[in-house]
């Protein structure tokens, strides 16, 4: 009896299991329908299109929401080309962008990541864990994400 009990026990813990799972799934993925923004962003050691002196970031931003963008808060990691962490700077940027963009336009910029350097790199890192921390609305709405869970 004690067997059967408990291989009862066992199959209502999977099922619960099964369920918790589907559920953080769908979440996720919901999520991920949901995000208010498109981005994508590479370093740049040479352009005529922006004013740096050691670095800058091509940097494009398409607000997909319904409603204007005042500013937002961009986060990412440089690495070299080994994936090692960067030596001649942070390699952790947060990077605070304001440019009003309207409701399904883009911003296309190159931003100027002088201050995040202390010399001037050889080559352009590679970019991970791309993403918007923090957007703000003209109408004071704030969408945050601060711990990048929607990161590229």
């Amino acid at each position: 009896m004690q067997k059967k009990e408990a291989y009862r026990r066992e199959c209502i813990m999977k099922a619960v299991l099964v369920v918790f799972c589907f559920v953080i799934s769908s979440c996720s993925l919901f999520a991920r329908e949901s995000i208010p923004y498109l981005v994508n962003a590479e370093m740049v050691t040479e352009s005529e299109n922006c004013d740096f002196q050691a670095a800058g970031l091509d940097l494009y931003f398409f607000n997909r929401s319904e409603k204007a963008v005042l500013s937002f808060t961009l986060v990412f990691f440089l690495f070299d080309e080994d994936g090692e962490a960067i030596s001649d700077g942070r390699s952790n940027i947060v990077l605070s962008v304001k440019s009003r963009i309207e409701a399904g336009d883009v911003l296309e910029s190159c931003v100027s990541l002088d201050q995040f350097f202390y010399s001037i790199p050889e080559y352009a890192y590679d970019i991970d864990y791309l993403y918007v921390s923090r957007i703000e609305y003209e109408d004071g709405e704030i969408w945050q994400d601060p711990l990048g869970m929607l990161a590229l």
